[in-house]
């Protein structure tokens, strides 16, 4: 049996994201345990990226109207013209999956994002139309629990696997960082570092709030990521004292992430919804112990006390005690983090998630046969 596998992505490199992240591991990861992986990512008209490219994998970039209904229309009849060409489609992201309807192989859909959830909260037309979205998966793959339930609930009756995100500890792992000489800290400050969207679903404002009530201890704050929510955060720092000991950076490429978690003392998860957090276990490889919120996904990767500190979500006092914690313990610090490395090495590589993924393509096929 050939297994010819086409993974279709709303994200990818060099797109900032979780999903392009995941997108580009997995496709690195099945070479050699699949008969071909191409991937297909859709581009406006006008974009200036190559149509094609080899990165080992192919990269296919269709030129298509983003609007709907021709997106979706788009895509499909593009992919409809190659249905020759592979044995089973992996859908990432919710926009292309109306596209791989009618294809005539199996259609694979992991259900990435923690915005999905807000589906639970829409109008029952909508979740309707999710239903129908989601008829013609044969298998559903999600980073958590709380999504894989999430698509039972909005209709979805076919099997379904948690397969947590994954992170590469040969690229992510402790060493030196030429960073913080760079941005100016010193070696005896502790570095809380941010490595975050700003927007709302990532509870960037309620970590603003908890840094007002450790203004008396060293430390600095390190924020890679952009969004929405900047404005709301510098406002809170501001009149908590904290904005002058606060380093934005803006959006960073996953290229020079290593580097800035390697220059940090620990980590923070203050996300208000969340799946298996990607920025979570690079940190983790990096042996940085982790404060992070008791939702979605995050308590499969961080075990209180063990690899990091759980808080409950926007509980600004409950998050500045975990975070004073070890602001004030560099051996808790240190103990936290390299329990961290060792829970990363033991269950969130890439070759154990790529297994894992292969096998449910695998009895997808078997049972489309």
């Amino acid at each position: 049996m050939t297994l010819r596998v086409l993974l279709v992505t709303s994200e990818f490199p060099p797109d900032v994201g979780g999903i392009g992240s995941h997108v580009a591991e997995l496709a690195k990861g099945l070479l050699g345990r699949v008969d071909s992986v191409t991937v297909v990512h859709p581009q406006s008209f006008g974009s200036s990226r190559p149509r094609t490219e080899l990165q080992g994998f192919g990269i296919e970039r269709p030129r298509l109207i983003k609007g709907e209904p021709f997106y979706g229309a788009m895509l499909h009849r593009w992919l409809a013209k190659r249905r020759a060409s592979f044995d089973l489609v992996h859908v990432h992201g919710v926009r292309p999956l109306s596209a791989t309807r009618r294809l005539g192989v199996p259609t694979v859909f992991t259900n990435h994002s923690s915005g999905f959830l807000e589906r639970l909260k829409a109008s029952p037309e909508r979740q309707n139309r999710t239903a129908a979205l989601m008829q013609h998966i044969a298998s559903l793959i999600a980073p958590s629990d709380e999504l894989v339930e999430a698509a039972r609930t909005l209709g979805y009756r076919g099997p379904a696997v948690m397969i947590p995100n994954g992170v590469d500890p040969a690229r992510f792992s402790p060493g030196p960082s030429p960073i913080r000489g760079k941005l100016g800290i010193g070696a005896d400050e502790t570095v809380i570092l941010l490595a975050r969207r700003l927007v709302e679903k990532n509870g960037v404002v309620w970590f603003a709030r908890a840094l007002g009530p450790l203004k008396d201890r060293s430390f600095r704050v390190v924020v890679a990521g952009e969004g929405a929510e900047r404005t709301a955060m510098e406002a809170i720092l501001s009149e908590n004292g904290m904005l002058e000991r606060t380093i934005f950076l803006g959006s960073v490429a996953n290229t020079d992430m290593p580097d800035l978690y390697r220059a940090a003392d620990l980590s923070v998860l203050p996300s208000l919804a969340e799946a298996t957090s990607i920025a979570g276990l690079e940190a983790m490889a990096c042996a940085l112990p982790l404060v992070g919120t008791n939702v979605g996904g995050i308590p499969t990767i961080l075990e209180d006390k063990m690899t990091g500190l759980l808080v409950p979500p926007r509980e600004p006092e409950a998050m500045a005690r975990a975070l004073g914690a070890l602001i004030s313990d560099a051996d808790l610090r240190r103990r936290l983090g390299a329990a961290a490395r060792t829970k990363v090495e033991r269950e969130f590589t890439w070759p154990v998630i790529v297994r894992k993924t292969v096998d449910v393509y695998r009895a997808t096929l078997a049972r489309a046969a």
